[in-house]
């Protein structure tokens, strides 16, 4: 009974899996170099992230559609290059937020288009007897969110204390970290963020599995 009532908990949070429970940055540890390096400033964070969701949607929803009609050895190649056509064409969805943007993110901007979080969800999808095309747009956003959200609080602490701004904003701070914007100290957010994330996840399981067990006590027959 309780498995049963765990496992329909889990379908219901598998809606939701790549913001928190599967993150694809904190949990499950894909996309790192966005994470790491670009992540000195807010900008750059929101700039990268929505190059990302602009080029995984439409992507992932492709290979749900055409996975099956395609071989495995040809279909990566055509998603990449597809991915690779987004990315050019929502650079200037960018453009707005700065207009040095393009220069500041660099190479990061084309390597989105073969990220390990695009790969792994086109894998996915593009199996013959996999979940529906509405399960892929699902994971598809939810994917882009967790990124999203994952580059933005490391980019607003490294920006915050690192640079004394916010958003380009000067802020006043009675201590500046200045170490916080090079590289290295993206690795450590990641792994403290990581394994905040790790541990809220496996306490709410627990949480779970206790209150079911409590609820099963309550309800067992005397």
């Amino acid at each position: 009974m309780k498995l049963e009532k765990l496992r329909e908990r889990k379908k219901h949070s598998r809606w939701l899996e790549g913001i928190f429970s599967k993150n694809p940055v904190f949990v499950k540890g894909l996309a790192l170099p966005f994470a790491i390096m670009i992540t000195t400033n807010l900008k750059n964070a929101v700039a990268l992230s929505i190059i990302f969701a602009c080029v995984l949607i439409p992507t992932v929803l492709l290979a749900s559609l055409t996975g099956k009609y395609l071989p495995r050895w040809l279909s990566m190649m055509v998603y990449s290059l597809f991915a690779m056509a987004l990315v050019i064409a929502s650079i200037p969805l960018i453009q707005p937020i700065s207009p040095e943007i393009g220069d500041s993110l660099g190479i990061y901007i084309p390597i989105v288009a073969v990220n390990a979080v695009l790969q792994m969800l086109c894998l996915r999808y593009s199996e013959k007897n996999f979940s529906p095309t509405i399960m892929a747009l699902t994971d598809a956003v939810t994917y882009s969110i967790g990124f999203c959200l994952a580059l933005c609080l490391i980019a607003a602490l490294r920006e915050y204390f690192g640079s004394g701004t916010l958003w380009g904003i000067s802020v006043q701070l009675p201590v500046r970290l200045s170490g916080l914007q090079v590289a290295f100290s993206g690795f450590i957010l990641t792994a403290f963020f990581s394994a905040f994330f790790r541990f809220v996840k496996r306490f709410l399981l627990c949480l779970t599995y206790r209150r079911l067990s409590r609820h099963a006590e309550g309800t067992a027959p005397l």
